[in-house]
């Protein structure tokens, strides 16, 4: 029988090749004919977590949308669950953490998802569907490696932060137990137990967290008096200080570089203050002098844990770890508030003529001395000079609706009495009023619309004023 030419040869070989792979294929990429059983019904498989996702072609990103819903629907068939012998286990949970651990679990999940494979997507008239699966015994190896990788680099972190623990620097102690617990977030439900240098076999998770726990049990917040009399807004008060410890084994020890944030727990003020401990272990507030007059007012001191859990966005799950069993350091210093000493001057017009009374004066007196101000008669006696200035006029009057219009126009300054320097103004201009009843009733309306501004601008932006 005689050979067929080389070259046909090839031809045939190369066409046998062709219709195999043709035979092997998944078909990604069918756009057209009946839809594949997939997208019918969810394929099972004991061997693979498998995910569908599913988008509109109306949408511009269908297919990175469809990519992202399969790998969703394939996390949930990965169940998240705590070892006996882990962090999470051990801790009591009124505050429910460790369902807050499993919500992160499964979002930390999908950028974590590695080793996956597309088996198969089909493009309908209106949807895009895709087909995702991970092997399970794949998974599980991957998982066992980031476990140890995680371990190891925690674990040297850990015996850093004993070192400096040992020699006292409670900041790059809390630096180090506090990256290595970053490095173990995503292991928290799991046995993460190792061998340590002259300890023998520990679980990291527990002995991270229960070095924190100690070292933040051991940082005490002392005020340097018990009550710091204080003047409001002023420049010429006395520092408001505190001392931050270290209580150890030993005498206690001044805390370096501990950075705390200063607030208002009592009071509706939102500025707070960060600050760090000096080498005396000293901490500053500048804040105080914004308290409102009157009562002894607190400030609380409370350890920043941001810098040694928050370096990302969902670092945040480790605060709420501490925070929930009630351990973050904060002491209180208390302050006595003495008002200044102001004098009004007051020069309203209502519909072009001088008004009988100052509404807007007195909007804003008794915004003042409500906060920071008390009032004197004296002009002489004062430390601050409050002028008014308001013009009320008339505007449309709508007959159709009965309605009349309003336009209210303010200027107030504040002058430091003895330097006789405006350390403050502003304006409220064009106030629209408007009410049936009358020009007078439209007027209150704008005031009442004005005493709105003064509670809302005016008095936040007077406590940062330093007189």
């Amino acid at each position: 029988m005689s050979r067929l030419p080389q070259h046909s040869e090839k031809a045939i070989l190369l066409l046998l090749i062709f219709a195999l792979s043709a035979c092997s294929s998944t078909n990604v990429g069918r756009s057209s004919g009946k839809k594949p059983g997939w997208v019918l019904e969810q394929p099972v498989n004991d061997a693979y977590y498998t995910g569908i996702g599913v988008a509109s072609t109306s949408r511009a990103n269908y297919m990175t949308v469809a990519k992202n819903n399969a790998l969703t629907d394939m996390i949930s068939e990965i169940s998240v669950t705590i070892s006996g012998n882990s962090v999470l286990h051990q801790l009591e949970d009124e505050a429910g953490f460790r369902e807050e651990f499993e919500s992160f679990t499964r979002t930390s999940l999908k950028d974590q998802l590695e080793g996956y494979e597309m088996v198969d997507s089909y493009k309908g008239k209106d949807n895009y569907w895709v087909y995702y699966r991970l092997p399970k015994q794949k998974y599980q190896r991957l998982k066992r490696e980031k476990l140890e990788r995680a371990k190891e680099l925690a674990k040297n972190l850990y015996e850093k932060g004993m070192e400096a623990e040992s020699s006292y620097d409670i900041h790059q102690a809390l630096n180090y137990y506090g990256k290595a617990f970053d490095a173990i977030k995503p292991h928290l439900d799991e046995d993460l137990s190792i061998f340590v240098l002259n300890r023998g076999r520990i679980n990291l998770g527990n002995a991270l967290y229960e070095s924190i726990q100690e070292l933040f049990s051991s940082i005490r917040v002392q005020p340097d008096q018990e009550v710091f009399q204080i003047r409001a807004l002023s420049g010429d008060n006395e520092p408001v200080t505190a001392t931050v410890y270290y209580q150890g084994n030993e005498k206690p020890q001044p805390a370096e570089d501990l950075p705390f944030t200063f607030s208002f727990p009592d009071l509706n003020i939102g500025q707070t203050e960060s600050v760090q401990s000096n080498a005396s272990g000293n901490i500053t507030c500048n804040i105080a002098k914004m308290a409102p007059k009157g009562k002894q007012q607190r400030i609380q001191a409370t350890l920043n844990t941001d810098v040694y859990f928050g370096e990302n966005s969902e670092g945040t799950i480790l605060p709420r770890l501490f925070d929930a069993q009630g351990s973050l350091p904060l002491g209180y210093l208390t302050v006595q508030v003495r008002e200044l000493q102001a004098y009004f001057e007051a020069e309203e017009q209502s519909f072009g003529r001088p008004g009988s009374s100052h509404p807007i004066t007195d909007i804003f007196r008794q915004a003042l001395t409500k906060n920071f101000f008390s009032l004197v008669e004296d002009r002489s006696k004062a430390d601050v000079i409050v002028k008014v200035k308001a013009n009320t006029t008339k505007g449309k009057f709508m007959e159709q609706y009965d309605l009349y219009t309003a336009w209210l126009n303010c200027n107030i300054s504040v002058i430091h009495a003895s330097k006789q320097t405006n350390v403050y103004s502003t304006g409220l201009q064009n106030i629209k009023g408007m009410k049936t009843g009358g020009y007078d009733m439209a007027a209150r309306d704008a005031q009442s619309k004005a005493k709105e501004q003064i509670q809302q601008k005016i008095i936040p932006e007077l406590r940062t004023i330093i007189f």
